[in-house]
């Protein structure tokens, strides 16, 4: 049953899988926020909650908004470390400045 819910979850959630997976990364990110948006407003409707609409669909722009940012912040962290650690390794021991606190002071 696990494999079977991740599975699912896969076909839907992750680009890797699910029929999106042929577009760019920014088409792929703006129909998962329709999609996203879509069901949002479904279930609000579906659990008759419309009058809540405002406050849940707010909510949900906060969460996934968070989420994004944060993904955002730690995949150009990465790129940054990749770049730094590319220019290093370009350099000979002999060119490297080390700066020994301990022996300096």
């Amino acid at each position: 049953m696990k494999h079977f819910i991740v599975d699912i979850w896969s076909l839907v959630m992750d680009s890797r899988h699910n029929p999106m997976r042929h577009l760019d990364l920014a088409s792929q990110h703006y129909f998962m926020q329709v999609l996203g948006w879509m069901w949002s407003m479904v279930f609000s409707l579906s659990f008759l909650s419309i009058f809540h609409f405002g406050v849940v669909w707010m909510a949900h722009v906060l969460i996934f908004g968070g989420v994004a940012f944060t993904v955002a912040v730690f995949r150009e962290g990465e790129k940054r470390l990749v770049a730094a650690e590319a220019a290093t390794r370009s350099l000979n021991q002999a060119s490297r400045c080390v700066w020994k606190l301990d022996s300096e002071a």
